[in-house]
C-alpha cells in the first residue's frame, strides 16, 4: 500500500494539481492533505476543489512542515508514503518506480524522483547536499578563498550531473541526502525513532536531520533517476530567516561542540568575504544567451543561481554555440544578483569554468 502526504498553506490550487498528479499516476493510492491555513475560507475552498478521494486532516494551527507531515503519516498504515510539495506534480510513472525501488531493496530507507524545474523537462533542480559541521565550515573558507570556492563549486557540479546526466544502465543514484518536496518513504525506517520528524524545525531542514538520522540508522538514500516530478520551485527572501533559524537547530542538534570545526569557522569568519569568489565576470541580462565556446559545443552544461558559489544551482544540459538564459524562469530566483556558469557536460576537477554576474 502506498499513501502520499501533502501540506497545505493558502495553495489550495497548487494543492488540488498536486493530489491529482498522484491519483492520475497512481489512482488506487491514498492521498491525505493537512491543511496548517487556520483559515475557514481556505479550508472550505481546499475541500472544494479536491477530488472525492483525498482525505483532508484541519489542524488548529499552523504546525510547521515536519509536524504536519507527521500528523498525516499518523493517519495512514501505508507501508510507503510519498512526501510531496504543494507546487510539485508527478509525472507519469513516477509513483510504481519510486516504490519498486524501494521493494526491490530492503536497505533503501528513502528514494526521490529528479525535480524539473519547468514543464519541457530542460531545467533541473540541484540533489539535496547533507550538511555537516565540516561542511559549514569549508563552505565559510570558500567565501574567502578563491582556491577553496573553485574546488567547492565543481565538487557540487559533478555531484548535480549524476543526476542530470546519469549513466543509462544506472536504476539507482545512490545520495546522501534527499528532499522532502519530493521523497517515498519507507514505514519502518522513517518512524523507528516515533516520528519521521523532529518538529523543532517549523521549515527547512527538518529533511536533512531525517536523511541524517536515517544514514546514521543503516539506511541507504538514492535518487531513481528515470522517476520525474515537475517542481516549480521559487526562492524568496521571506524564505532565509526561516532557513537560518532551522540551520541552527540543526547544528545544534547534530554538531554543536563536536570536533574543532567551529572554532575553525569562527576563525575564518574573521576574515571579509570575497564579492565574487568565482571570479565571475559582467553579462548584459538583456542578451538571452551565452556564447558556448567550440571545446563544450557537442555538450555543455549552463547553470544557473542566486548564489555566487554556485552551491546550490539549477542546470540544463544542451548542444551548439549558444546557451540560452530563461528570463522567464530567472525572475524566479527573487530580485537580487544571479550568476551564471557554462561548461562541458561532464565532471571538471581543477578546471575554473567561466562565470558571469547577470546584470
Amino acid at each position: 500500500m502506498i499513501a502520499s502526504v501533502i501540506v497545505n498553506y493558502f495553495g489550495h490550487r497548487l494543492v488540488q494539481s498536486a493530489a491529482e498528479s498522484l491519483l492520475r499516476d497512481r489512482p488506487d493510492m491514498e492521498v491525505i492533505v493537512v491543511d496548517n491555513s487556520m483559515d475557514a475560507e481556505e479550508s472550505r475552498q481546499l475541500r472544494q476543489v479536491l477530488d472525492s478521494r483525498v482525505k483532508v486532516i484541519t489542524n488548529d494551527c499552523n504546525t510547521g512542515f515536519g509536524a504536519a507531515c507527521n500528523t498525516g503519516i499518523s493517519s495512514t498504515q501505508a507501508e510507503f508514503i510519498m512526501l510531496l510539495n504543494p507546487d510539485t506534480q508527478v509525472r507519469a510513472g513516477c509513483m510504481d518506480k519510486l516504490q519498486a525501488a524501494l521493494a526491490s531493496n530492503p536497505a533503501l530507507g528513502a528514494v526521490s524522483p529528479v525535480q524539473l524545474w519547468e514543464p519541457a523537462g530542460h531545467w533541473k533542480l540541484p540533489p539535496a547536499w547533507l550538511p555537516s559541521g565540516v561542511e559549514m565550515w569549508c563552505i565559510e573558507q570558500a567565501w574567502r578563498s578563491r582556491k577553496v570556492a573553485a574546488k567547492m563549486s565543481n565538487a557540487y557540479r559533478n555531484l548535480a550531473l549524476r543526476i542530470w546526466r546519469p549513466d543509462n544502465s544506472a536504476q539507482l543514484i545512490p545520495q546522501r541526502a534527499l528532499s522532502g518536496g519530493a521523497m517515498l518513504l519507507r514505514r519502518s525506517a522513517a518512524l523507528q525513532n516515533g516520528s519521521a520528524f523532529d518538529p523543532a524545525f517549523f521549515m527547512y531542514y527538518e529533511d536533512s536531520d531525517l536523511c541524517w538520522r536515517l544514514k546514521k540508522a543503516g539506511w541507504q538514500l538514492g535518487i531513481v533517476p528515470d522517476a520525474y516530478v515537475l517542481h516549480e520551485w521559487e526562492h524568496t527572501s521571506a524564505k532565509v530567516e526561516f532557513m537560518e533559524k532551522s540551520k541552527q537547530i540543526y547544528i545544534d542538534k547534530h554538531f554543536a561542540g563536536r570536533g574543532a570545526w567551529q572554532q575553525r569557522t569562527a576563525r575564518c569568519m574573521q576574515a571579509t568575504p570575497l564579492a565574487a569568489p568565482l571570479d565571475c565576470q559582467e553579462h548584459d541580462n538583456s542578451s538571452p544567451a551565452l556564447e558556448v565556446p567550440p571545446a563544450w559545443q557537442n555538450g555543455w552544461l549552463l547553470e544557473i543561481s542566486p548564489s555566487a558559489l554556485l552551491i546550490p544551482a539549477l542546470g540544463c544540459l544542451g548542444r551548439g554555440p549558444w546557451a540560452e538564459i530563461p528570463v522567464h524562469l530567472t525572475e524566479r530566483l527573487g530580485s537580487g544578483p544571479l550568476y551564471a556558469r557554462i561548461g562541458p557536460d561532464t565532471p571538471v576537477s581543477n578546471t575554473r569554468l567561466p562565470v558571469f554576474r547577470l546584470v
